[in-house]
């Protein structure tokens, strides 16, 4: 998947400015950072294109679609999240012809504003994509994974914090990205202490819908 159209040029102009799976599968760490069941609407929830809403928190879900030629990002203003072990279940839109460049995921977002994005794409890959103020790259270009299936999957990507000042320790750039409970890739992004989270859909009208969200360390 790559979600190269006209909604990134904008984005990187403007960058600066349930299923079968289980909650089992998910995440592993023993301090509970963040839970939200999406019961009601939290306003730590922010849309960051606004021009057309793509996604509706409450019942239980985050319902999420964008339309062709765009994506979007739903940012958790909350608190930043310098390590996690987060894990979301993602729901696939059904009855869906062109499964091409059809894609939700996981937004992380580094000390220079660049978005990495590790996502499930409906055609049975996976990839992580990174957009900076220069342009989009392909960290680990899509390719298929027995684990992905057709109808919901587990997603959880796993992060270091950086070293304490001071700290004669290097920082670990390592982030682990597992389908439903499968190691899939660990890529390189390095640690900052400002990191904000968020979720990410392109779906050519079609409707994701992400549950049972946890990041825990």
């Amino acid at each position: 998947m790559s979600p190269r159209c006209l909604t990134r040029a904008f984005l990187i102009g403007a960058i600066f400015t349930l299923g079968a799976a289980s909650p089992a599968l998910a995440c592993k760490g023993a301090t509970s950072l963040l839970r939200d069941d999406f019961k009601e609407a939290n306003p730590n929830w922010d849309e960051y294109f606004t021009t057309q809403q793509s996604f509706v928190v409450g019942g239980g879900k985050v319902s999420a679609k964008t339309e062709p030629g765009s994506f979007n990002v739903l940012f958790y203003q909350g608190d930043f999240f310098p390590a996690g072990d987060a894990c979301v279940t993602i729901t696939n839109p059904s009855g869906v012809r062109d499964p091409t460049d059809i894609s939700a995921g996981i937004v992380l977002q580094a000390d220079d504003g660049s978005w990495y994005m590790p996502v499930i794409n409906l055609d049975g890959t996976a990839a992580v994509e990174r957009n900076t103020s220069a342009g989009w790259l392909d960290p680990v270009r899509a390719r298929k994974f027995a684990a992905i299936k057709q109808g919901t999957n587990v997603l959880r990507v796993v992060w270091k914090a950086p070293p304490p000042k001071g700290s004669s320790t290097p920082p670990d750039p390592n982030v682990t990205m597992f389908i439903n409970d499968q190691q899939f890739i660990t890529f390189k992004m390095p640690p900052n202490a400002n990191r904000q989270f968020g979720l990410s859909v392109q779906s050519h009208g079609h409707s994701y819908q992400f549950t049972n969200l946890i990041i825990t360390k």
